[in-house]
This record gives C-alpha cells, sequence and structure tokens, in this order.
C-alpha cells in the first residue's frame, strides 16, 4: 500500500427525509409524523403569506393545532430568533414548519434548536454557550425561493445588529426532520430574486466543487447544480424583460430546474463549505445593506479569477460541462462564460452603488475570516482581500 496515498473520510447530515417534485407540498399533513399535533408555522410578513396560509390550512384539516408566526425579518438578529423561540415555547409547539426563504428557514430552524435550550440566542452566537442541540420539536423546511439551500444545511445565518458581525450558528442536530422542495413554491418568485437567489445558488455550486474539501460525492452533487442553475439562469438572458413583468412566470422547467439545482447545492456546501465569495458576503452585505444573493453576484467573477491558479482544471470541468460544444473548455472559458451570464442579467460589476468606500475596508477585513474564508482553495492575505475589494469601488 502506498503510505502516501490519503484516504478520504468524511460524515453526511442531511435531512432525514428529503421529498422533491412539484405539488409535494401539499403531502405535508401525511409526512410528518402522526405524534405531532401543534404546529408553529413560521413565514415571510409578505412574500410566503399566501403559501404559508394554504399549507396551514391543509395542516388545520388534518386534524393539528396550527399557528403561524410571520415575524420574521429579511436578515435575521439573534433577537429575532428568541422572539421566535419563544413562540415555539408559548404555544408548546410540537414541530416548527418553515416556509420561505432563507432567511425564514434560519430563523425558525435556529427558534426550534433553542426552543428547549436555556439561555438567548446571542450567548450562543457569541460563544459564551456551547450549543448542543439534542432534543427539539420536529423540524420542517419548505423553501420559497430557489437560492440559500437551507432546507439542506446544519446551520443559520446571523447578524447581530449591534456589532453588524453576520455569522452562523450550527449543530449536526439543527438538521431539517424534513425538507419538501417544491418548485411550485417558487412560482411567484420575482425576476430580482430569482436572480440573486440563483445566482448566489450558482456560486455555492461552484465553490463547493472546487472546495478542498470536497470529495466524489459533494462534487457529483455540486457539478449536476451548477449545471442546472447554469442553463436555468442563461435562459433569463435570451428573452428581454421589463420590470413591469414582475413577478413574472417563466415555465415550468425552468422553476424545477432552479429549485433542484438550489437543493443540490445545499447538500453539497453542507459537507463541503464554501469560498471566498461567500467569506467576504457577510461582513459586504451586513455592512452596506446588500442583500445576500447581490454580494455572491457581484464578487463571484473577481474571486473565481483569483482562485484561477489553484482551480483550473476543476474550472475546465465546469467549462465542458456548461458548454459541452466547444471544442477544447477550459478556466477561461469558464470564467467567459461566467461574466458573460453576469452582464447579460444586469448585475453590476461594482459595488457603487452600495457606497463601498475606503473607510469601509478595514471592517470587511477584520470580519471575513471565517470558515468560508479559510476554506478557499487559493489563500486570501488582508492585503489581497483589499485589493480586490478596491477593484470594486
Amino acid at each position: 500500500m502506498d503510505p502516501d496515498r490519503i484516504f478520504p473520510s468524511f460524515t453526511i447530515h442531511t435531512p432525514r427525509d428529503i421529498v422533491f417534485g412539484r405539488g409535494k407540498s401539499a403531502l405535508l399533513p401525511s409526512l410528518l409524523p402522526a405524534s405531532v399535533k401543534r404546529v408553529l408555522v413560521v413565514s415571510g410578513r409578505h412574500a410566503a403569506g399566501a403559501e404559508a396560509k394554504t399549507i396551514a390550512d391543509a395542516l388545520t384539516a388534518s386534524g393539528r393545532e396550527v399557528r403561524i408566526f410571520a415575524e420574521t425579518m429579511a436578515e435575521p438578529s439573534p433577537g429575532a430568533v428568541d422572539t421566535a423561540s419563544a413562540a415555539v415555547r408559548a404555544w408548546g409547539a410540537d414541530a416548527v414548519v418553515a416556509i420561505g426563504g432563507g432567511s425564514v428557514i434560519d430563523t425558525a430552524k435556529a427558534a426550534a434548536a433553542l426552543a428547549r435550550l436555556d439561555g438567548s440566542c446571542i450567548e450562543y452566537f457569541k460563544g459564551s454557550r456551547e450549543l448542543n442541540v439534542t432534543d427539539r420539536p420536529f423540524f420542517a423546511a419548505l423553501p420559497t425561493t430557489s437560492g440559500t439551500g437551507a432546507e439542506m444545511t446544519n446551520n443559520s445565518v446571523l447578524t447581530d445588529p449591534a456589532t453588524m458581525i453576520k455569522k452562523s450558528i450550527r449543530h449536526p442536530g439543527m438538521t431539517a426532520d424534513l425538507a419538501v422542495v417544491d418548485p411550485d413554491l417558487t412560482m411567484n418568485c420575482p425576476r430580482g430574486v430569482t436572480v440573486a437567489s440563483g445566482l448566489d445558488a450558482l456560486v455555492q455550486a461552484v465553490e463547493a466543487f472546487v472546495s478542498p474539501k470536497g470529495t466524489d460525492y459533494t462534487r457529483a452533487l455540486s457539478k449536476a447544480a451548477a449545471c442546472k442553475l447554469y442553463g436555468a439562469l442563461k435562459s433569463l438572458t435570451l428573452e428581454p424583460w421589463k420590470p413591469a413583468a414582475d413577478p413574472f412566470m417563466p415555465d415550468a422547467g425552468f422553476r424545477v430546474d432552479m429549485a433542484e439545482g438550489s437543493m443540490l447545492a445545499g447538500m453539497a456546501f453542507a459537507h463541503a463549505g464554501l469560498g471566498a465569495v461567500h467569506g467576504l458576503a457577510h461582513p459586504v452585505g451586513s455592512l452596506l445593506h446588500v442583500p445576500h444573493g447581490v454580494s455572491c453576484a457581484i464578487l463571484m467573477l473577481p474571486v473565481f479569477q483569483f482562485n484561477m491558479n489553484v482551480c483550473g482544471r476543476l474550472y475546465g470541468e465546469l467549462a465542458h460541462a456548461f458548454l459541452p460544444k466547444e471544442d477544447r473548455p477550459d478556466a477561461a472559458l469558464f470564467i467567459a462564460a461566467m461574466r458573460e451570464l453576469s452582464l447579460g442579467l444586469g448585475v453590476p460589476d461594482h459595488l457603487r452603488d452600495y457606497a463601498l468606500s475606503e473607510e469601509h475596508l478595514p471592517f470587511i477585513v477584520a470580519n471575513c475570516r471565517s470558515n468560508s474564508m479559510k476554506n478557499n482553495p487559493e489563500p486570501m492575505s488582508d492585503e489581497q482581500v483589499e485589493t480586490l475589494l478596491r477593484s470594486l469601488i
């Protein structure tokens, strides 16, 4: 045996049950354990209200007691999680069902995890208490956007408004018991949200594919995800769009590919991790109030270009998957394809619209050293981070 050979070793955490397909959200009452009697449905205030009401009515018709908690926020804070967790306890819920985008799912996921623990969320966020989730209500996640993959992960991304620090709390016990990914729940998602969340998912797929922690398992998932997401998003660049058409209704195939791609990307990065795009997007987003998907979309090209020297072969594989008819797909072709996609979707190549300036650089540099940044294939120094950010001013 070659002593230098490195054998893979990994542990896989996924939702216990994953149900995918159009109309599958209607099956939720039968998918919940029979022991579940009281359900707290967590949703957004506006975007997913209709979907949440429909599903809540179906749960009520199945004989359960149901309440809707719609006090979630776009960038959830530890305080918002405490409010939701208090609602779980006050209702005596034995199941929490999240229906919404990543922020809703992250809020509900953390609220369910903390519902039977002592202390406030900020203590776990700051690390003064160790998170150990061994007992919580049944947790189910139903995404209404195709982007974050939050239904597949064991973490919740939160922002402390006092410090503007954005990071995750995580534990294997936070993984959903049930994920129902129904493309029909995304049908009314506005074009702008579809593009931003879709590019977030595409970046997740690419970063998981080139991750140093990637395995055959994660790369198979992330490559399939990247192909579905790239193809679907590319189709949006081929037809004109007018703001008056928002929300828009593309064909069902588009929504299915987006939903499945996002789900597969979530499964991949939950184990392979992400990279510098997400490492930088968190402090950029929290400080400048840039929507997360938009941050990722703007940061992806300079970061992918930075990683070219070490990711060339893997980028070439993606180019071949994206553009199989090209005679010599390589890393440069991958970068060109991503640039063309970005331009076609109207993504700016700068952060000037969000007033990025020199005075913001120290905060971003100081707060970008997350696990995502540590996982970037090419280490990025503080000076290199500053250089990259200056290119976006």
